[in-house]
């Protein structure tokens, strides 16, 4: 199996994987983060930002990250010269502590399924490192119920796969409340169909739990 950064710089290359406008998660971002009267917020594999550039948009100071060098490349060509609450940085999801900061919100769409179950739970522990006291911590992950791509490859965990050259772990309802550690308070948890078409018109369509879950944990004095 080709590494991680291997796999989504040879994906990248080939340009805007699915366009421009941002997912459909992101748009349902917004209303929380409204209410929860958010500011920063990160973006951890945040592809080639249109997620973020959503997000910054919106008034938000963004803070983009992605392993892939293609990916930021992208991203950092597409920003503006007068937009100054948008950077991304080239950093491993697991090596985000050189940031030293502390966000608003994470919002992770699509990638703690990209994981065998160890890194799965350490990326869940990098980003509650990253979460300010009452912040949210906002993520999209597919679904046992997506019964299209469930059991496609190989299956080397239990509900996970090796599909087409990337690890794919399906959740099932009872698994969201056991990755989060136990300050976090689930907002909302609910199955979606995300359909995105590539510039080409090719479609793909996931279901996915958009979860939103709050911290609860408190200001060290």
């Amino acid at each position: 199996m080709i590494s991680q950064k291997e796999y989504w710089d040879g994906r990248f290359k080939k340009g805007k994987l699915w366009g421009d406008q941002p997912c459909p998660s992101a748009y349902r971002t917004v209303s929380y983060l409204e209410k929860n009267c958010s500011n920063s917020i990160l973006v951890p594999g945040c592809g080639y930002g249109r997620n973020s550039a959503y997000f910054a948009k919106n008034g938000y100071d963004v803070t983009g990250v992605d392993i892939s060098h293609e990916a930021i490349k992208h991203a950092i060509s597409d920003v503006k010269a007068d937009v100054t609450n948008l950077n991304y940085q080239l950093k491993d999801l697991f090596s985000l502590s050189s940031i030293g900061t502390e966000f608003d919100a994470v919002f992770l769409s699509n990638v703690i399924h990209l994981f065998l179950e160890k890194d799965r739970a350490k990326l869940v522990q990098v980003m509650d490192s990253l979460i300010k006291p009452n912040g949210l911590f906002i993520f999209t992950v597919i679904s046992r119920s997506d019964s299209k791509n469930f059991g496609v490859g190989e299956e080397v965990e239990q509900n996970t796969f090796l599909h087409n050259e990337k690890v794919l772990h399906f959740y099932t309802t009872e698994e969201i409340r056991g990755i989060l550690p136990s300050n976090y308070k689930i907002l909302e948890q609910e199955l979606h169909t995300q359909t995105e078409k590539d510039p080409l018109g090719n479609e793909e369509e996931l279901i996915l739990w958009f979860v939103v879950t709050k911290n609860n944990k408190h200001f060290s004095l």
